[in-house]
């Protein structure tokens, strides 16, 4: 009984590690890898040679030296460009997240379940 329980914990933790991701980005990169260059074809700002994107990057390292919030930054960018600048919405919509996790986990109790019948 032990076991089944712990190997339950076990495929839980590893579930979670596995949608947690570990970053030692500075904020100015984790930005600029996140917006889109409205000049460059499906090119963050990180990567793009463009002038324009250079404008942006120096706005963007303003905003972090001034102390704007994540949220703030967001904001800015999208009521100037739409929401189609931040290629990041991941961050924005936990149930993208949430709801595998919810139903992987659900067939994990109905497996563990069925096992534990058949004993």
């Amino acid at each position: 009984m032990k076991s089944k329980k712990f190997s339950l914990i076990l495929i839980i933790i590893l579930i979670f590690l596995s949608f947690y991701k570990i970053s030692n980005e500075s904020r100015f990169e984790k930005w600029s890898k996140i917006l889109l260059c409205p000049v460059c074809q499906g090119e963050v700002i990180y990567d793009s040679p463009s002038e324009y994107a250079s404008d942006m990057k120096d706005i963007l390292q303003e905003q972090i030296k001034t102390g704007y919030t994540d949220e703030q930054i967001y904001n800015f960018w999208v009521t100037r460009y739409g929401e189609r600048i931040v290629t990041d919405n991941i961050a924005r919509n936990f149930e993208i997240i949430l709801i595998p996790i919810a139903i992987i986990s659900i067939f994990i109790i109905i497996f563990l379940r069925k096992i534990n019948a058949k004993k």
